[in-house]
This record gives C-alpha cells, structure tokens and sequence, in this order.
C-alpha cells in the first residue's frame, strides 16, 4: 500500500500489519482498544472524538508506534531530513522520538489530521506538560494494554481505580518513571518531569 492511499481504520492496520513485526501489531491492537475503554472508564470528553472517518481511539493507538522498530540511525536521519526538532535526550536516546516520528509518517499516510491527535502520538511514551484526556488515555493504554507481560491484573485495577484520568496517567507515570531508573534504560526526560509537575500542581494529582 503506497502512502497517501489510507483512508479507512481498516487500510491504516493493513497498512501498520506490513511494516511492524507482529508482537507490535498485537500491541498497536491493543492500546487501540485499550484506549477506548480507558476514555469510556473515565467519561472522558476533553478531546476531539472523530476526523474524516477515523475515531480517535483507533487511530492513535495503531498509529502510535509505526516507527517504534526503526533503528536509532534511521529515527534521527527522519527527523533531520523533515526538519523535526530533535532534544539532545532524542539524540543521546533516539527512541524517544519515535513518537513523533510515528506522528510524522500518519500524516504522510492520511493528510493534516487533528493537531491533538498528532500531539498524542508525538507524547505517548514520555508525556509532557498540558495533555489533553485522548493524549492521556493513549499514554495509559501504552503501558497496561492486554499483551504487556510486566502488567499484572491487580496493578491494571489499581490504575484504573483512580479518581480521574489525571490521578491514573500519574500513576503509571510514576511507576514507569520508576521502571526506567531500575532498568537503567534512561532517566525521566523533561517531559516526564514536565509532566509529573503538571498533573501534581495543576489536577492535584497524587499516587495514594
């Protein structure tokens, strides 16, 4: 399928089912899904539902990692070459810009779509200060969707028992903030931070 030929949720997960491996298409699934029910958990509105035929939900979720599996070089000679702007944390860790990346190649796919949308892919591993519940509820379903193996049923309820999207998307954060410490992948970046400070000073987010 050649780009600017998606038009329908049905090309753009044929399109996805192509070009990522098939644990990653299982994934894309996933969040797809997960990102809907967490949306309709929390009576989420605060965001732009439809576009040309795409729901929301859908969209981001199989859109959001379609560059997760470039390499590191390749990741940062898209951004070079379309103008993106790269942080010296993408340049230190390139896969942090596969979000943005990923937002990149669904407009090549599609046309102009949502700005929100386009800024929910661009956040959806790190996050960032000011996201809206569609950017937050992707952010959660990336880290608890079905076919994450670190994910246990009892800290899926714990998230999904929060007050609000807000107090939810802070605790993943905090735990994936935790994780990636551990692990010693790499360290909050600023817009974890950005992140974690907003949801506690702005919604009054807390972990407990």
């Amino acid at each position: 399928m050649s780009r600017h030929t998606v038009c329908t949720i049905d090309d753009l997960s044929a399109f996805l089912r192509t070009t990522v491996s098939e644990k990653r298409y299982v994934h894309s699934l996933g969040v797809a899904k997960t990102t809907a029910d967490v949306l309709s958990h929390f009576g989420c509105r605060d965001y732009c539902r439809t576009w040309n035929g795409f729901e929301a939900p859908a969209f981001c979720g199989l859109a959001h990692d379609i560059a997760r599996e470039m390499t590191d070089a390749s990741l940062l000679d898209y951004c070079r070459k379309n103008g993106l702007y790269l942080s010296q944390e993408d340049i230190v860790a390139p896969v942090l810009a596969h979000g943005t990346v990923s937002a990149e190649i669904a407009m090549e796919l599609v046309g102009r779509y949502p700005m929100s949308w386009y800024k929910a892919l661009c956040v959806h591993t790190t996050g960032n200060a000011g996201m809206d519940d569609l950017a937050l509820a992707l952010f959660v379903a990336d880290y608890i969707e079905p076919s994450r193996r670190f994910m246990t049923d009892e800290k899926r309820a714990f998230y999904l028992g929060s007050r609000d999207i807000s107090q939810c998307a802070y605790r993943v954060l905090c735990d994936m903030i935790s994780h990636w410490r551990e692990v010693g992948f790499h360290d909050a970046s600023s817009g974890s931070l950005a992140m974690k400070d907003y949801l506690e000073r702005k919604a009054g987010s807390t972990y407990e």
